[in-house]
This record gives structure tokens, sequence and C-alpha cells, in this order.
């Protein structure tokens, strides 16, 4: 699949689903560090499992960190990208589907398959196994159905599905419909340069200029639909991408600290126990799981 390069506009790419069967995926894909360079978003369900390696995704306005065992979970309606911790890589499989015309039966829970609502800032697309390891189960089970395609898979694939999604749903009770694509669109060149160019310095009236607005109306427009100024998003970032090296990589505190475009060692201290509640020592050698929201 041929992707092309960032533009300035969140790139759909397309997938193409069996319309008998719309479901596909389950091969091993590497996830490299090559700089970001693209936002994109696809027509269907991403559903992908971390066998190794560790690395950041952005999803909308979140930024998450992931390790091998977690699970990802990205709808349509959000734009993603992600990289894996800079000098390392990633192994990944992805399914692509979609659960309705997968699964759909007249009068049994329909809505428990619309993947949807499962998406905004507080939703979790990147899940732990430790902390759902059912999610991670049928995930891995799917994989397996995809690989192997052994008499009876597609069967297993449509109950697997409706596991998936009715586990999902537990995890958001009070579902709403959530749709992110709109001031996303104007944001997308900014928001792909600060993923791509995170350690150098912050430049708002650069981004303003990138997409298009006045310095005052980019600051109001990111904040509004962020939810956090674009200082605080871009210091985030950088601490999300250090927490990763510090785990994926043997390179010193000072090291990342330079890595990730801190211009003292005392700063990136103070500013990582802020962030995290211990010192970036004290935290590599816990190697706490990251898979929330920053």
């Amino acid at each position: 699949m041929q992707i092309r390069s960032f533009d300035g506009e969140i790139q759909p790419v397309p997938i193409a689903l069996d319309p008998d069967f719309p479901m596909t995926g389950g091969e091993f894909d590497i996830q490299t560090d090559r700089p970001i360079t693209f936002l994109h978003v696809h027509e269907c369900l991403e559903v992908g499992y971390c066998f190794s390696g560790s690395g950041i995704f952005v999803v909308g306005e979140k930024v998450m960190s992931y390790e091998a065992g977690d699970v990802s979970f990205i709808n349509s309606t959000e734009i993603h990208l992600a990289a894996s911790t800079p000098g390392t890589q990633s192994d990944w499989s992805w399914i692509y589907l979609d659960p309705m015309r997968l699964v759909s039966h007249p009068g049994v829970g329909v809505e428990q398959l619309d993947p949807t609502p499962l998406a905004g800032p507080g939703f979790p697309n990147i899940l732990s196994t430790k902390e759902h390891p059912a999610i991670g189960r049928v995930v891995r089970r799917m994989i397996e159905e995809l690989r192997e395609g052994e008499p009876g898979a597609q069967l297993a694939l449509r109950a697997l599905t409706w596991e998936l999604m009715v586990l999902m749903c537990r995890l958001v009770p009070a579902l709403q419909t959530f749709s992110p694509r709109g001031d996303y669109e104007r944001l997308a060149p900014a928001l792909q340069l600060l993923a791509r160019d995170y350690a150098t310095p912050l430049s708002v009236g650069r981004l303003a200029r990138l997409c298009g607005l006045s310095e005052p109306h980019f600051r109001r427009l990111f904040t509004r639909t962020i939810g956090r100024s674009p200082c605080a998003y871009w210091n985030a970032l950088r601490l999300r991408m250090a927490a990763s090296m510090l785990r994926g990589t043997g390179r010193s505190v000072l090291e990342i600290s330079q890595d990730v475009g801190f211009e003292t060692l005392s700063s990136f201290n103070r500013q990582f126990r802020a962030h995290y509640g211990e010192s970036p020592r004290t935290w590599r050698a816990s190697k706490k799981p990251q898979g929330s929201s920053f």
C-alpha cells in the first residue's frame, strides 16, 4: 500500500475490504523510527497488536506510549500516526474491519457493533493487555485465525469481532457520538510538524502560518480543539518521547534530554518529575506501563 508524503492535509488511506467478509490484515508489520510525516485516517476500524518494541501513537489530540503486549483500537473518525522509539523498531500486526457489516444481526445488540462512539479525548486507544487481558486474548486469536486460515476461520472471526466490540464498549459505559475531524483539518499541518520535529524549538508563529491563521486565532483554535495550549502539547509530546526512550533504549538521561530538545538536564528532570511524579532515573528503574493519554 503506497502512502503519499504529507501535504498539509489529513490523508485518507483506503483499505480494500471484501463486501462478503469485510476484514483483512493479520500479517507481521515492522514499525520503524522513521520521522513522522503524515496524519492519516481509514474509513474502517483499525485494530493492532504490538509483539515487540515501544514508541508513541498520536491519535487526534492524544499522545500515547505503547510497548510490547499493547493493543491499539482506532476508528474511522480519528486521525493518527505512530513511530517507534528512536533507534529501535517495533513488530505489529494490524487488522482492518467493518464490525457492523461483518457481524450485524437484526435485533441483537447492533449498537454495540458501531465503533464510531469509541473515540475522543477520554477514550483509551492504546490498551495494555496486562490491564485488559481479555481484549489482548481476543485480538491475538483474531490474528491467528487470519494468518492460519483454517476451516471455519471466518465464522470464528465473526464471533471474535462480536466479543471484542462488547469488551470495548464496556470501557465506555455512556457512549456518545464523537466526530473530531472538523477543526483537526485546519490544525493538521501544525500537529504533523510538532510530531515530526518535537526536538526543535517551538515557534507558534510558524505553526500558525502553516495553518493559514493569525497567531491569536491559531492559539484559540488549538486550545479549544486539543484541550491545551500549543506549548503545553509540545512539552507533553517531548516528555512522552523521552519516556519511550528511557524504557526502550540504553541512552543516558542526559543524552535523552538533549535528544528531545531540552536545553538543560535540570529543566528536563524538573519537568519530567512534574509530569510523571518521579525522576527519569526512578521512572526508568520502575518501567511503569504507559498506555493512557497524557
